[in-house]
């Protein structure tokens, strides 16, 4: 999933995937923030990661191409989970990066960044907040920093190939107990 977000995020800054300034600018948030390698003051630098969106845990309805369908039911059945996309753009550019890239992360078509998410079957929900500028010390100095929040829905498809779910062969035995008087 990280290399179609990392695609599409090349799309909304207009660089091509495979390009060398595309892979120095853009990558994969580090596992364990406080050993990451710290870029300088002056570089432009973009870090991204999708996690399971912890608020969102209730389960969404089952839907098929009927329509709502009932608990018994379900042969085939499309859900959405929560997710959130975090970028978090440092450099003197921080700001410019992360507002281009909600701006164009919406823009439809081929090749466009939603289409590229679509086809993975990931749906940014529409407006997302404003980029948060923040500073951080450097030295003596301060580093840009610009903060965005995505929130996402993926799909998911579930199959159930017997339908109910019903018991096919089952052994019974009837006892019939008599009365004794």
């Amino acid at each position: 999933m990280t290399a179609i977000i990392y695609q599409a995020l090349c799309t909304c800054l207009g660089l091509p995937s495979s390009s060398a300034q595309a892979s120095a600018l853009i990558r994969e948030a580090y596992q364990e923030p406080e050993n990451a390698p710290r870029p300088p003051r002056n570089t432009d630098v973009i870090y991204y990661s999708l996690a399971p969106d912890a608020a969102a845990r209730e389960a969404p309805p089952a839907y098929s191409e009927e329509g709502l369908l009932p608990a018994f039911h379900m042969p085939a059945v499309s859900c959405f989970s929560a997710w959130t996309l975090q970028v978090i753009c440092y450099g003197p550019h921080a700001l410019s990066n992360a507002r281009k890239i909600r701006a164009f992360l919406y823009v439809d078509g081929p090749g466009f960044p939603r289409a590229i998410l679509r086809n993975a079957g990931l749906y940014p929900v529409p407006d997302p907040p404003e980029p948060m500028l923040l500073h951080e010390p450097e030295g003596s100095l301060w580093r840009q920093r610009a903060d965005l929040t995505v929130s996402l829905r993926m799909e998911e498809k579930e199959t159930h190939p017997s339908g109910r779910g019903a018991i096919g062969n089952t052994l019974v035995i009837i006892l019939h107990r008599s009365q004794v008087t």
